[in-house]
Order: C-alpha cells, then structure tokens, then sequence
C-alpha cells in the first residue's frame, strides 16, 4: 500500500478550506491547521504557517527559494518543517 502525500493526509483526514495551484489551507490529524500560500507580486516563495492544536506555532515563515515549487511540495514543506509525521516515522521503523 502506498503512503499518502501529505497533502492527500488533509483531504483524506481533514478539512480544506482552500486547495488552488497557489494556496492551500486546512485542518488536519486533531486540530492542526496548515496554510501554505505563494507570494506572487515578488519571489513567488511560499509563506508557511502550522498551528498545533494549542494555537502554538509549530512553523510560520518563509520557504527560501521555493518560487519553482508546487503546491504539494509546499504543504509537504509544512510537515516536514513542523514534524508533523516524526511519530508516524518513529512507527514504522518500530514496526519493521
């Protein structure tokens, strides 16, 4: 079986409030909320927030030099920055 993308992890798990070739936003996995949105007038990086359920900020800044990514990478960006998936990972190398 293959594993999702994390972008298919919201639209599988979540709820998306936004989904177009350059913004993505949604809630996902117990309360996350995940925005990813491409500054189009400059560089055309894409700005990244992650909320942890708490209303900490697990991730809100700049991706550098990411103008020739898409959105999929983005919100992959998003959980990678954030750690979103370090348990699921953990996981499956106990489970190997």
């Amino acid at each position: 079986m293959n594993a999702l993308t994390p972008i298919h992890r919201v639209i599988a798990d979540g709820h998306v409030e936004v989904h177009t070739p350059s913004e993505f936003a949604g809630w996902w996995h117990d309360g996350y909320w995940i925005r990813v949105a491409q500054d189009e007038d400059y560089t055309n990086d894409w700005y990244i927030t992650v909320r942890h359920p708490d209303g900490g900020y697990l991730y809100d800044g700049w991706w550098s030099d990411s103008g020739h990514r898409t959105v999929d990478e983005a919100v992959a960006e998003a959980f990678r920055g954030a750690e979103l998936l370090v348990d699921d990972a953990k996981q499956e190398n106990q489970n190997a």
